[in-house]
């Protein structure tokens, strides 16, 4: 093997071996990873894990041992990522946003258009909602270079799942580094409640409390995304566009928690992202880091808390690269450079 990780360092979760089969798969280098989620409860590969490195394998035309349920230990080695039109279907309510965490890196590298077509879960619990990647990071990565399309044909909400996402991904030749030292002025704040099987207030008395947690900003322009689903449940996603960045939250609803709380949540986490003074928000810095290393230029951003998902992720990405990696603390910001 070209590379071998250790899945057992740092926050020891799915994130390493995400982040490792996406560099593999867009380098063209080949990786071992061990120790497969040995900081979990249960540890090894999950439903969701493994279907994001079968499409993976399939984008990149890899040959794959240790896939299987459980399974602690893969080898990964690709031979072409051309682009094309693939299609996967998790068979539970795994999420689909996780699964893109994998499949985005080798798509904004591949020679070609990437067409998938995903079916699990879209707004579930320990993973960003699919509305969270199309309003802040498909626009953080077309400020890279690479032009990307997400449509939600069906939620999926846990434990029922059912979703089924479009994604279409145009690389452009190379990524752009992204200097994210100011975010400039606030230019508005997009977001969109979704719900299935539930009334249509859920979804209003949500955005009406979300807004009580936002006074003295940009007016947000919430819409609703309401209907019948094979699952029933309901989301909020917030995104707050800067001139140069976007900050993004979200809350989850779950049975017994009020619709208002699930408002409050997505605003909260918001404004503190706001006020915080980042340039990336907490789960942007875990997705962008591994765009940044494959970046033609040097990166800067600022965040709130530099997480252990994202110090790992620096330590992964950095296996298969070699970037200089700059960490500054100062005033309760993280300063972080990519050169």
């Amino acid at each position: 093997m070209d590379i071998e990780i250790d899945g057992g360092v740092g926050e020891g979760g799915g994130q390493i071996v995400r982040t490792a089969v996406g560099m593999s798969c867009a380098l063209g280098r080949s990786v071992s990873v061990s120790n497969i989620r040995k900081g979990r409860k249960k540890p090894g590969l999950m439903a969701q894990h493994l279907t994001g490195i079968k499409l993976a394998a399939e984008m990149c035309d890899a040959e794959v041992s240790g896939l299987e349920i459980g399974s602690t230990e893969i080898e990964f080695s690709p031979r072409n990522n051309i682009g094309g039109s693939f299609e996967m279907d998790i068979g539970t309510a795994g999420s689909v946003s996780l699964v893109l965490q994998v499949c985005l890196i080798p798509a904004a590298m591949a020679k070609g258009r990437t067409e998938l077509l995903i079916r699990g879960g879209t707004d579930v619990p320990w993973s960003p909602p699919i509305s969270y990647l199309d309003l802040v990071i498909a626009p953080m990565l077309q400020m890279m270079g690479v032009g990307i399309e997400i449509s939600v044909a069906q939620r999926g909400f846990y434990p029922a799942g059912g979703g089924e996402v479009r994604v279409a991904v145009s690389p452009s030749g190379g990524l752009a580094g992204l200097d994210l030292l100011s975010r400039g002025n606030l230019v508005g704040i997009d977001g969109l409640a979704s719900c299935r099987n539930l009334p249509d207030h859920v979804a209003t008395r949500a955005i009406d409390s979300a807004l009580k947690g936002l006074p003295g900003l940009a007016r947000p322009k919430i819409s609703t995304d309401c209907g019948k689903g094979p699952s029933t449940g309901m989301s909020l996603v917030l995104a707050a566009r800067f001139e140069k960045t976007i900050l993004g939250s979200s809350g989850l609803g779950e049975k017994g928690l009020p619709a208002e709380r699930v408002g409050e949540i997505a605003s909260g986490g918001l404004r503190e992202e706001i006020d915080s003074g980042a340039t990336l928000d907490e789960h942007a810095t875990d997705q962008m880091i591994p765009f940044m290393f494959l970046a033609d230029g040097s990166s800067r951003f600022m965040t709130a808390e530099l997480t252990m998902h994202a110090r790992t992720n620096l330590e992964v990405a950095g296996r298969f690269m070699a970037r200089k990696v700059g960490v500054s603390e100062e005033k309760g910001i993280s300063l972080v450079s990519i050169a």
